[in-house]
Parts: structure tokens; C-alpha cells; sequence
């Protein structure tokens, strides 16, 4: 090979790995992949239940978000908070889980999960999930139970007039 050749190729080998500047770094991955790679081995590719390990993510994580301590439930798990991920792409991620998987039971004013959410629940992750999920639950249900019966006394007045 000659010089020139050797020359040509360390050139073209310098430009294609030079890297283009730009105003936000890339991120690796998507929300759908982090998923595939950070939760879908528990919670598998449909968010389905691991029986006795995992419960399943439809129906109940829209509910969760329904109230304050969901939401703070949510991105204190012990797997949420030990992701390796940095907080911006967890709080992503989570976003996601929670469109994808919360159906229709997300509220409307759902906000997204922010880095700043992420780390402050890294600092405080929690300890007792089973009693904490339970918790949420039990409030949610109450929630659910309220906004039926005002439901209910609605549609009673309308029927009455």
C-alpha cells in the first residue's frame, strides 16, 4: 500500500469517527428500549404480572396516578430508583411506562416525571413496598369510591328533574 493510500484511509477513519457538535447531547436509547432492557425481564414485554415477584402494570399504575403517594410510590421503587440510568432518562422512561401501560385510567392532567422527581427518590427509596403499595391502593380505592358516589348522586338528580 502506498503512502498515499495509508494517508487516504487514516483520514477517512478520523473524519467518520469526528463528532458533529450539537446543542443537546444524544441519548442512548428510547424510553421503549430502556424498558426492554431495564424492565421487561420482570415485567415482560406486555407488562403482564411475574407471578408472586411482579405485579402487572395495566390497570392499576393508571389508578396509581391518581393520587399523590402513587405517583411518589411509583418512582421510589427499588428498581426505579437503582436504575442505570441517569435521572432525566429515568423519569422518561417512567413516563412512558405510565402512558403505555396506564391506559386509560391515566389522569388527563397526568404530568411527566422530571430528573429533579428522580433524584430526590434516589435519596429516599422505598423500604417496605408490599405495605406501601397497599397503602396506595387502599387510597385510591377510596378516591374511586368517592368519585362514584358523586357520580351516582349526579346521575340521581338528573333522573329526578
Amino acid at each position: 500500500m502506498t503512502r498515499a493510500a495509508l494517508v487516504a484511509r487514516a483520514l477517512a477513519v478520523l473524519l467518520l469517527g469526528a463528532s458533529v457538535p450539537t446543542a443537546e447531547p444524544a441519548r442512548a436509547y428510547s424510553p421503549e428500549v430502556n424498558y426492554a432492557l431495564h424492565c421487561q425481564g420482570c415485567h415482560l414485554a406486555d407488562g403482564r404480572e411475574t407471578p408472586g415477584l411482579v405485579p402487572a402494570l395495566d390497570g392499576t399504575l393508571g389508578r396509581m396516578m391518581r393520587v399523590r403517594s402513587g405517583r411518589d410510590y411509583v418512582i421510589r421503587l427499588p428498581n426505579v430508583t437503582g436504575a442505570q440510568l441517569d435521572d432525566a432518562e429515568t423519569a422518561e422512561l417512567v413516563t412512558w411506562v405510565v402512558r403505555r401501560f396506564g391506559g386509560d385510567e391515566v389522569p388527563a392532567d397526568f404530568a411527566p416525571y422530571t430528573a429533579e422527581e428522580v433524584a430526590a427518590a434516589r435519596r429516599a427509596p422505598l423500604i417496605d413496598v408490599e405495605g406501601a403499595r397497599r397503602a396506595v391502593l387502599a387510597e385510591v380505592a377510596e378516591v374511586v369510591a368517592r368519585e362514584r358516589t358523586a357520580a351516582e348522586l349526579a346521575a340521581e338528580r338528573t333522573a329526578a328533574r
